[in-house]
C-alpha cells in the first residue's frame, strides 16, 4: 500500500513538474489566447485522492494530500477535462488547518495551473493562476475555489 501511495505522489508531481517546464519553455512565443476568459468548471464526484503520511505518525507538516479526477462544465452535464492536485499540509490537520495546494487542470485547449492556500474542509478561497499550456500558455489571473458536497471551479483570466 505504501508503495503505491508513493508512486501517486510521484506521478503527480511529475506531472506538475512536466506542465511547469512546458509553460516556460513556451513563455516566450505569444500570449494567452483566451484572454479575459471566464471559465466555470465543477470538480465531481468519481476522484480518487490519497494522504500521504511519510513518518507513519499521523498526518502533519510536510505530509500530503494527493488526487485526481473529472472536470465537469457548469451544469455538471459533460465531462471536459481533469484534475490533478498536489497539496502539502502546512499545519496542523484540524479545523482551520491549512494545505499549500498546485491544481493542474487539463482542459481540451491545454492546461490552466492554480497555486494557493487552502484551509480543510468546506472553503470559499482564491488562487492564483500561475501560468497553462496550449491555449493558456501565460495564463495568468484568479480562480475561486468554493468546496462544499462538489467544488465549483470559476477562473478569471486576465486581460
Amino acid at each position: 500500500m505504501r508503495r503505491r501511495l508513493v508512486m501517486v505522489a510521484l506521478v503527480v508531481a511529475a506531472l506538475a513538474a512536466t506542465t511547469v517546464g512546458i509553460a516556460m519553455a513556451q513563455g516566450t512565443r505569444g500570449t494567452v489566447g483566451r484572454s479575459g476568459e471566464t471559465i466555470h468548471l465543477v470538480s465531481g464526484p468519481g476522484g480518487h485522492s490519497e494522504f500521504l503520511d511519510f513518518n507513519h505518525d499521523g498526518l502533519g507538516f510536510g505530509d500530503r494530500l494527493v488526487a485526481v479526477g473529472p472536470l465537469l462544465n457548469k451544469s455538471q452535464t459533460r465531462r471536459v477535462g481533469r484534475l490533478y492536485l498536489d497539496c502539502v499540509i502546512v499545519s496542523r490537520v484540524q479545523p482551520g488547518g491549512a494545505y499549500d495546494c498546485t491544481y493542474v487542470l487539463k482542459l481540451e485547449g491545454g492546461d490552466i495551473m492554480t497555486h494557493g492556500i487552502d484551509p480543510q474542509g468546506s472553503s470559499d478561497v482564491f488562487f492564483a493562476v500561475t501560468g497553462g499550456t496550449g491555449t493558456y500558455r501565460e495564463a495568468s489571473g484568479q480562480a475561486h475555489y468554493i468546496d462544499t458536497d462538489v467544488t465549483d471551479i470559476i477562473i478569471h483570466l486576465d486581460d
